[in-house]
């Protein structure tokens, strides 16, 4: 059962991602696919909040997951400084923006690569949305249900 759940807001000065890490986290989240149309994108103040929500999202997700069974930590980095962004992002963030990651959690936190997948795959249209808009719509949200792969290996970066 999946339930419409709206990204985070926040106020310009709680974004912690400048344009290079902004880009970053999209790529991160995003398929290769993407990566043109993420690197041709003005960088305004909604985008860092769209990039910032999305990884808040991830992160909490994963935890409220929990799910370690047949976990591997894996040595090749999907986009470069992306795990180095997620560590300082961790350290940083306010413990209010999550309902799943404890404060011990965000120090050194982690995302599944399933979780990553799925928020990639709804929330592409409003990818989308950016690269011919510029904006979007006042509330960010997409249908989640996030469900555990029961074959092959899954991947938790962080």
């Amino acid at each position: 059962m999946s339930t419409y759940k709206e990204l985070r807001k926040f106020d310009l000065d709680k974004l912690l991602f400048d344009e290079v890490e902004t880009r970053i986290v999209l790529k991160f989240i995003f398929k290769p696919v993407d990566h043109e149309w993420i690197d041709s994108m003005p960088m305004s103040d909604g985008l860092r909040e769209f990039a910032q929500a999305l990884l808040v999202e991830a992160i909490d997700a994963s935890y409220a997951i929990g799910y370690v069974h047949g976990l591997v930590r894996s040595v090749k980095n999907p986009v470069k400084g992306a795990l180095k962004i997620l560590k300082s992002f961790g350290k940083e963030a306010s413990q209010l923006w999550f309902k799943h990651a404890s404060v011990h959690d965000l120090q050194n936190a982690q995302v599944y690569n399933f979780v990553l997948d799925f928020i990639a795959v709804k929330f592409r249209d409003k990818l989308i949305l950016w690269v011919t808009k510029n904006e979007l719509d006042k509330k960010t949200g997409a249908f989640l249900a996030y469900k555990v792969p029961t074959h092959g290996i899954v991947k938790r970066w962080g």
